[in-house]
């Protein structure tokens, strides 16, 4: 009892509790930093746990520190006198030499720095920012199907073929996910020459690389009237052989022998002597004509190694054989989109392939679904489906090539997305297949859209050059960008002699698109209206042009040109008002003069543009009247079962936030739009509840809002939003990610019109109070 005293005694003399509570609030704080880091970064839980653990071993020496002996009293003989001095027994003495407050203090330095070092690394090496295993958790484990060894007359369509159809059979079947078979042609075609053989140990170590668990060698041989495929499976660790399958039949009955061939190896794989073994039928998910099958599996050859034409030819053929072969459709729609873009043709092969979207496998039936509703119904519904897919398959390039489409033209519809996702989505597909040169038409763009780099933008269009013929559009662009002085004069003037469809991709190409090339834009864009497309340049160069830079005189003379419409008269000005820009008083007087003849039939913009002028300028009588018309637009269209009927709704609740917010009711305005503030928030969505969360200083929530959306929406540069996204980091104290963003602004705004040099100079001022040696 007497030691139980002590102890008590000891720990109130020493303040334990008070240097618990103060080690588990710092802790706590800590944790939720190390949290807070680890969602924004796509961290992998376990570097979470490891934060919880080291901070776990501080609590321990914490209690060391505060109850370790202290030293002893003894008597000590000082020139004939006793004085009593603290005496430490050498043990106590080297404990304290060692286990020190300092000595701790550097030991968790140390320590939470090799965090910081290992979560840099992490991050810095992954692909695509985020571990695929730790980031989308448990998936199946995958199977790889590797190229069969054929001998015989007319098989070697099988050696691939083999790939895609027992791919397609055993996907899915007892949690097994089948690596795609884009995927593994792409690393086999790393690891063994053109129509080479590879030896098991070769086979094995592709089928390794994939991430798969198990893999599957077969072979198919023609007999005489006799086809003969059998298959070996193993697991992958240790290459241990886990049996062989067997089945043969005539040439004409292969989809047959196929299922035979996947129910058997399914059997080895699951151990499923005992039950009954999987339903399986090919025919049902792919077709039961032979010709359609044989001009399908030719044409997804072709499609991965990238000769897209030849590969439409065999879809075409293949979809001739059978109207109703789904997986042709789908091959033909992307096919058809890679060669010239949307079309009716991509349409019609799209529906057709929705039409049978019930024949489909699993995988690719989600595929068509998320491309259909990124084109067609919701971006939000296409964005959970391909989430789905990459996180099921995250071997699956084309879904992840899906989901970089989705947020790379996604523009205002997909909220807290950047282009940096769009990045490593487009990534990740590179990685998959690497020789497939389409997937990196977008990777070429955002070497000049995030931060231009010119030998960045060389490098990989040389690599496309390598993969595929590098298209006019491609080189002129580079050259017009980052081109000396000849080059750029040669662009320039080959602008006018360039076939039509070439000039059209010029100015809807992204390149040019960043506030450092208004010139080439421009100059891309009189040539375009020059031409024979609708001769009307205003509303691009208005909006991504002039206003990127701050050109606002520049940008209402757009407004008195011929080729302007009323429509531009009436809107632009009103766009650039709601956005802050003093816009003078006898433009929007223009305006309100075309936006005053707005009725039932009106194009929505219109009315849109019609209530926000009306409040800014205090009408609310008129500003009460668009908004009904709003309402009553998406009445209509919910009567019509438009799918996008939920954007009218935002718009509405937009118009309505605004008005509520210039008469003095900011927390009503935000409330209002509630409902609205994510997946279905559209530009006017944006633009007001940036504006009013900045109004509030609610900073930190207003940043999703302030991003800038330049480099996703074609010929827009909102250029503006860079300096308030600066200022609401700034506030929020990301000093890093704020200088950046007004180091952009300065750069865009250099040349500012005069009016609005304030601007500017508050964005120089701002950067320089954030200069590292300040």
């Amino acid at each position: 009892m007497s030691k139980l005293k002590q102890l008590i005694s000891e720990i109130h003399r020493r303040s334990l509790w008070q240097v618990l509570l103060v080690y588990l609030g710092v802790g706590w704080a800590v944790l939720e930093a190390v949290s807070v880091f680890s969602q924004q970064y796509g961290l992998p839980p376990w570097l979470f746990t490891v934060a919880f653990l080291l901070l776990l071993a501080g609590l321990i020496v914490v209690l060391a520190l505060a109850l370790m002996p202290v030293a002893g009293v003894g008597a000590v003989d000082r020139g004939g006198e006793s004085e009593d001095v603290a005496v430490e027994p050498e043990s106590v003495a080297a404990r304290h030499r060692i286990l020190t407050w300092r000595n701790a203090a550097a030991s968790f330095v140390v320590a939470f720095a090799l965090w910081g070092f290992v979560a840099a690394g992490w991050l810095l090496l992954s692909p695509t920012g985020v571990g695929v295993e730790e980031a989308f958790g448990d998936v199946g484990p995958g199977i790889a199907v590797l190229p069969f060894d054929v001998h015989g007359e007319d098989l070697e369509l099988w050696r691939e073929g083999m790939v895609n159809l027992l791919s397609i059979d055993m996907n899915g079947v007892g949690g097994l996910r089948a690596i795609d078979s884009r995927t593994l042609m792409a690393r086999w075609r790393e690891k063994v020459p053109e129509r080479g053989e590879a030896d098991r140990a070769a086979a094995l170590e592709v089928a390794r690389i994939t991430g798969a668990r198990y893999a599957l060698l077969g072979s198919a041989v023609a007999i005489g009237p006799v086809v003969r495929l059998s298959a070996d499976l193993y697991d992958i660790d240790g290459a241990a052989a886990m049996g062989s399958v067997q089945v043969e039949g005539t040439p004409d009955s292969v989809l047959a022998l196929v299922d035979r061939l996947a129910v058997q190896s399914l059997v080895v794989l699951l151990e499923q002597e005992d039950s009954a073994p999987p339903q399986i039928d090919l025919a049902s998910v792919t077709t039961a004509s032979v010709p359609a099958l044989k001009a399908w599996l030719e044409a997804e050859a072709l499609h991965r190694r990238g000769e897209i034409e030849a590969a439409i030819a065999a879809y075409e053929r293949a979809v001739a054989a059978d109207s109703t072969f789904a997986l042709a459709f789908y091959g033909l729609y992307e096919a058809n989109g890679w060669y010239e873009g949307p079309s009716d043709r991509t349409h019609t092969a799209l529906g057709q392939a929705m039409r049978w979207v019930d024949r489909l496998p699993a995988r690719e039936a989600a595929l068509v679904q998320a491309t259909h509703a990124r084109l067609h119904v919701s971006l939000r519904e296409a964005e959970e489906i391909y989430l789905r897919l990459v996180r099921t398959y995250p071997d699956y390039a084309m879904a992840w090539y899906g989901l970089g489409e989705l947020y790379f033209h996604g523009d205002e519809w997909i909220i807290p997305v950047t282009v940096e996702d769009a990045h490593r989505c487009f990534a990740r597909a590179v990685e998959l297949d690497p020789q497939f040169a389409p997937y990196r038409i977008h990777l070429i763009d955002l070497a000049f859209l995030i931060e231009p780099d010119s030998a960045k933008a060389a490098r990989l269009i040389a690599d496309y050059r390598r993969l595929s013929k590098a298209d006019r559009q491609m080189e002129i662009a580079f050259n017009l960008a980052f081109g000396d002085r000849e080059h750029r004069e040669g662009a320039l003037a080959s602008l006018d002699t360039l076939d039509l469809p070439t000039l059209f991709g010029m100015a809807m190409s992204p390149p040019l698109i960043h506030p450092r090339f208004w010139p080439q834009f421009e100059a891309v864009w009189l040539a375009r209206e020059r031409r024979e497309y609708p001769p009307n340049a205003t509303r691009p160069l208005f909006r991504g042009g002039a206003m990127g830079r701050g050109y606002l005189s520049r940008a209402l003379e757009y407004l008195d040109r011929p080729q302007a419409t009323a429509d531009d008269r009436g809107c632009l000005p009103v766009d650039a008002l709601v956005n802050g820009f003093p816009v003078p008083p006898a433009r929007l007087e223009e305006a309100a003069s075309v936006l005053s003849q707005i009725d039932s039939t009106s194009p929505p913009a219109l009315v849109y543009c019609s209530a926000f002028l009306a409040a800014a300028q205090g009408r609310w009588a008129d500003h009460a009247r668009a908004v009904e018309l709003a309402w009553d637009l998406w009445r209509r269209r919910v009567d019509a079962g438009d799918a996008f009927a939920m954007l009218d709704k935002a718009n509405a609740l937009a118009m309505e936030a605004y008005g509520l917010w210039l008469k003095g009711e900011p927390e009503a305005a935000v409330e209002r739009l509630d409902e609205v503030r994510r997946y279905s928030a559209t530009r006017n969505v944006r633009q007001v509840l940036g504006h009013v969360l900045m109004d509030l200083e609610r900073w930190e929530e207003a940043v999703p809002y302030l991003r800038p959306y330049w480099m996703m929406g074609l010929g827009r540069t909102d250029s503006h939003m860079n300096y308030h996204l600066a200022r609401a980091y700034e506030t929020t104290g990301e000093y890093a990610k704020a200088a950046k963003e007004y180091a952009f602004f300065i750069e865009a705004w250099a040349d500012a019109d005069p009016e609005l040099q304030p601007w500017v100079e508050d964005a120089r001022r701002a950067l320089a109070r954030l200069s590292p040696d300040r």
